[in-house]
């Protein structure tokens, strides 16, 4: 559900008079007999004002856009031919928190060069509030005495209740970028590509001193990424060259996150007793990537692709003492930074060729090695929650790596003129370090039927099954973790997986439209007898296009999505317990989700008038029924409510042009949202103070909002 509402929220944005993003319904000029004359130098500008209205979760609402009511200059354009050159400057949503800028130079045949400056708001939650205060940034203090007195056992954590502040929690993405493309020589192109990225702000943080004692923190954001590209490629008829390099440099100013422990104002020497805490946040890095690529026309209408990149991670900053717990004697580190290092060495090669129309053949093979070069921790010896030395189980750090092979085979024959039959292999291979299976091998299967070019339209049907199997398991590793022999990770683990997708388009008239798909799958893990056991899919899609002499453009579609998991665990102690089959039980998630959108365009609803309506629709349900066997010794467990999810969003646009250079709009748009959700929903979290947690109260929160704007198009 929520990368449903993600993509909605990405791809469908308020109207709010047709102008998001610049995706402006034009009307049509008005035709004479003589066609326009292209002047040299244009502009167009859209300004206005717009009005919203919030109920619920304004913060929600706005999570990654500034809708905010006020004046708006939501557009605007320059641009500017000459023989030989040309230049384009643009602005969107100037003054509000998500403007964009864009400038380019272009002259022609020679080069192009472009800046552009656009932010991205992040609007998490307008009824935050924490007992925590902040003298410096990554350092978070609660009120001593308080923290006495419930040491003391004269008080628990509601005591902080009389300390609790409010505010906005939000952080800000704001990006520069610098483009250049050089055609040194006819053949010969270069481009270098410079972007640099800031977040600041705050984000929710968990910190935890132990299981029953946890804190959400606003933590600070103050954090840049610059990335660099340059390349150089080399083309004619029949081959094309190209080498690259890629650096990227991530600094973070704020590298410690220090905070008080809420049930301890002394250091002392028990689990989760320490009076603060401390955790190492996001480490400086860098990457260095050169690569080089290349394809050649072979004979039989073939061609041949290769790939190959060297790459270098890094990350060498100051390691964290074990414990900032002063009861406790120092540890000493193996060493005083990370020294991390990864080489990857990633290498493509392909070929493909059609030696008679009615065949075309495809051969791939990839690699991918993940080269951990960081030298391991030795440390036979960690402190625990800040509480207490506690003994390795590995002897220190394992620094994960994997190599990674991919063969690809695919073969497509037409039959007819109106079918081809396609069928492909494939072999993925994963070598790993420091993992419970050594390898894995998965190997896929893939048929379709291809149907186009029909009177009616076209259909495709296509089959896929893989299976993946793991090499070199220990399950004596398991045991001496403390976990079950039987328990299996998820991407690793043996599966077997099928799918099956249909298309179909129907096309009764040029102007009519229909289309239906259906998609099937299986996951199944047959040696997991803990942990993800089934995972499965159910997809039907049926939607219409249609339009009417250019007068009416009308488009919806309706889709069913049902996702099934099984998972199985056990509630067990070291001892009797651990063995014991009859304190199993396991959680059945069952997920189904409802969208539905619909779009109508008028372009000549009425003389020089132009009007669109859109609607959108996403209604999800999720169910965890928790289950245990007949003969459990488990108590019978308590089945927590579903957790439902609704958005809607309607809008509605009409433009009207008063003349060639001047239009007016009117927009309205409604949006909202409910959520009743068991673990972050009002009825769950209605205190900031739980038996084990101090939250920041940031919530799935409903809201309601609507929006008009009546807007002024220039152009000149």
């Amino acid at each position: 559900m929520r990368s449903v509402l993600v993509s909605l929220l990405g791809a469908s944005v308020l109207v709010i008079g047709s102008v998001a993003n610049g995706q402006v319904i034009a009307t049509p000029p008005v035709q004479t007999e003589t066609a326009p004359v292209v002047k040299p130098t244009s502009s167009e500008a859209e300004f206005g004002g717009r009005l919203t209205g919030i109920s619920g979760d304004a913060a929600r609402f706005e999570q990654f856009r500034d809708l905010r009511e006020g004046p708006t200059l939501d557009r605007i354009r320059y641009q500017r031919s000459e023989p030989g050159w040309g230049f384009l400057a643009s602005a969107d949503h100037v003054g509000y928190r998500d403007q964009r800028y864009e400038a380019g130079f272009t002259r022609n045949g020679r080069m192009k060069a472009s800046l552009e400056w656009d932010q991205v708001p992040f609007f998490y939650s307008t009824d935050t509030r924490t007992p925590f205060t902040s003298p410096t940034p990554g350092v978070f203090r609660l009120d001593d005495s308080f923290q006495a007195a419930i040491q003391g056992g004269g008080a628990t954590r509601p005591i902080f209740g009389t300390d609790l502040r409010r505010f906005d929690l939000r952080s800000q993405r704001n990006t520069a970028a610098a483009r250049l493309y050089y055609r040194a020589t006819h053949a010969l192109d270069l481009h270098v590509l410079f972007r640099s990225t800031g977040r600041t702000g705050a984000q929710p943080w968990g910190a935890s001193l132990g299981q029953s004692n946890a804190v959400e923190l606003a933590v600070p954001v103050d954090r840049r990424t610059n990335d660099l590209n340059a390349t150089a490629e080399w083309s004619n008829t029949r081959a094309l060259a190209r080498v690259a390099y890629d650096g990227s440099w991530f600094t973070n100013r704020i590298k410690t996150l220090i905070f008080d422990n809420p049930l301890s104002a002394t250091d002392q020497l028990s689990p989760g007793a320490s009076s603060q805490g401390r955790m190492a946040l996001w480490p400086d890095s860098t990457a260095h990537t050169v690569s080089a690529a290349g394809s050649v026309a072979l004979p039989g209408r073939s061609r041949a692709f290769s790939s190959v990149s060297v790459g270098t991670w890094l990350q060498n900053d100051a390691l964290l003492p074990f414990t900032i717990n002063t009861a406790i004697a120092p540890l000493p580190l193996s060493r005083p930074t990370a020294e991390a290092d990864a080489r990857i060495i990633a290498m493509n090669y392909r070929v493909t060729s059609r030696p008679t129309p009615k065949l075309w053949m495809n051969a791939q093979f990839k690699s991918y090695d993940f080269n951990n070069r960081t030298p391991r921790f030795i440390e036979p010896r960690y402190v625990g929650v800040d509480g207490a030395v506690v003994s390795s189980s590995t002897g220190g750090s394992e620094p994960f790596g994997y190599v990674r092979h991919f063969v690809d085979l695919d073969a497509s024959y037409s039959a007819t003129a109106f079918a081809a039959l396609r069928l492909g292999y494939g072999r993925e291979r994963d070598h790993r370090t420091f993992r419970f299976l050594e390898e894995t091998v998965e190997q896929t299967i893939r048929a379709s039927l291809d149907s186009t070019s029909l009177t009616w339209g076209s259909m495709r049907v296509q089959y896929e099954h893989g299976v993946r199997t793991g090499r070199g398991l220990d399950e004596e590793v398991f045991g001496d973790i403390g976990e079950q022999t039987s328990l299996r990770q998820f991407d690793i683990s043996d599966r077997r997986r099928d799918r099956v997708t249909a298309l179909v388009e129907v096309v009764p008239l040029a102007s009519l439209g229909f289309n239906a798909s259906a998609a099937i799958g299986q996951d199944h893990r047959p040696g997991a007898v803990f942990g993800l056991r089934d995972n499965n899919l159910r997809t039907v899609t049926l939607g219409v296009d249609a339009s009417r002499n250019e007068a009416l453009l009308l488009g919806a579609q309706y889709s069913f999505e049902n996702y099934g998991t099984l998972q199985h665990s056990r509630q067990a102690s070291p001892g009797p317990q651990f063995d014991d089959p009859t304190r199993d039980w396991s959680t059945d998630m069952n997920e189904d989700v409802h969208t539905m959108t619909a779009d109508v365009t008028l372009p000549h609803i009425a003389p020089r008038t132009t009007a669109r309506l859109a609607y959108d629709y996403v209604h999800a349900d999720a169910r965890y029924v928790y289950l245990v066997p007949s003969n459990s010794t488990l108590a019978q467990p308590q089945q927590l409510p579903a957790v439902r999810n609704v958005i809607q969003r309607g809008n509605a646009d009409v433009r009207y042009s008063l003349s060639r250079q001047f239009g007016v709009g009117l927009g309205y748009a409604f949006e909202s949202y409910d959520a009743h959700d068991f673990a972050r929903s009002p009825g769950t979290l209605d205190s900031p103070f739980l038996p084990a947690l101090i939250n920041l109260m940031y919530l799935n929160r409903p809201y309601r909002a609507h929006i008009a704007s009546v807007r002024l198009f220039c152009t000149w």
